[in-house]
């Protein structure tokens, strides 16, 4: 492998050491993994949850969480002021300071919250809970506005020895071609952040028209044609199926004019059921090994834990987090 992507993401977390929240902070894997953050000075960690319950929970697994901070969310002396804003931003949809103090007891809600006020520059959580009850306060408090949210996985290969970025296995269920292109193109900016030259393929059931014509393939060529409108100078290409975008027979024997040369390296699924469908049966199957996600478009990055990760992941997550807080100063 030419290139380590964690080495990258702990080089540019050591450069300007960040405040990254998370929610659950009492589950194992996430003091695990703040235990070893805090160690290496990569990751400054604030800890939601029970002050109590994460300093037993933390005695049990032997872990040293001393230089982290410990917030009671349910009970802070912050609930107020971040009531105040969270109403200042949702008035539009009816929000209350009632409401508002009710929903910040949700360390999902509370997290985001703090991130937005500035006394956090990311968000880490989903450790326990499902992807949606972490995105649904991101959406609302952290959303970039006019822009899509979309989520990366960046995966290593180690049968053609390169990392793959997959996108997106989390949040966009039916993208039109609009959105398709702009997921696109969030996937091409985290391949830069890494000194990389990104290579797109819109992935399809049919290679260049070899499955016909129909909505979902049209669908395909209207968004590739979006990202070269957007961006002349990135390489993309689509409609193309997987072994035709990734693999140099594939490409030979299927698309011989492809400018990819069936060498992509950023992977855009067409929907939500092949994107996530896909990265749970490699995960499970085969000896590809996911590494992290980044979640592009929201004001402060968000780290999707995810409750079945190991706890590398997790680790790799504060690290991807803080490394995105440091690219967005």
């Amino acid at each position: 492998m030419k290139i380590n992507l964690v080495k990258i993401m702990e080089e540019k977390a050591k450069a300007k050491v960040a405040k990254i929240v998370v929610c659950e902070g009492w589950d194992e894997r996430c003091l695990k993994a703040a235990d070893e953050v805090l160690k290496d000075n990569l990751v400054d960690i604030t800890l939601l949850g029970d002050p109590k319950k994460i300093k037993e929970k933390a005695e049990e697994l032997k872990v040293n969480i001393s230089k982290a901070k410990i917030i009671d969310h349910k009970n802070s002396e912050l609930i107020d002021e971040l009531a105040e804003k969270l109403v200042e931003l949702r008035k539009h949809k009816g929000m209350t300071m009632e409401k508002a103090k009710e929903l910040l007891k949700d360390e999902n809600y509370f997290g985001c919250m703090y991130a937005h006020t500035g006394y956090a520059e990311g968000v880490c959580g989903s450790a326990i809970c499902p992807t949606a009850a972490l995105m649904r306060p991101a959406l609302q408090i952290l959303r970039k506005k006019d822009w899509l949210v979309s989520d990366v996985m960046i995966a290593y290969v180690p049968k053609i020895d390169k990392y793959l970025f997959l996108t997106d296995p989390s949040m966009n269920i039916d993208p039109s071609a609009e959105d398709l292109s702009k997921m696109a193109i969030n996937a091409a900016e985290v391949v830069k952040e890494f000194g990389l030259t990104p290579k797109v393929a819109m992935l399809s059931f049919s290679t260049k028209g070899s499955g016909g014509e129909g909505p979902i393939i049209q669908r395909i060529k209207d968004a590739v044609e979006l990202v070269r409108k957007e961006d002349p100078e990135l390489l993309v290409d689509g409609e193309l199926q997987f072994d035709a975008a990734v693999s140099k027979f594939g490409y030979e024997r299927k698309c011989p004019d492809s400018p990819l040369k069936g060498d992509a390296n950023v992977i855009v699924f067409p929907n939500l059921n092949a994107a996530n469908i896909f990265a749970h049966g490699m995960m499970c199957l085969s000896d590809i090994k996911f590494e992290f996600t980044l979640t592009k478009g929201l004001e402060k990055p968000v780290g999707i834990l995810g409750r079945s990760t190991p706890l590398e992941v997790v680790r790799n997550m504060y690290l991807a987090c803080a490394m995105e807080a440091n690219e967005k100063k």
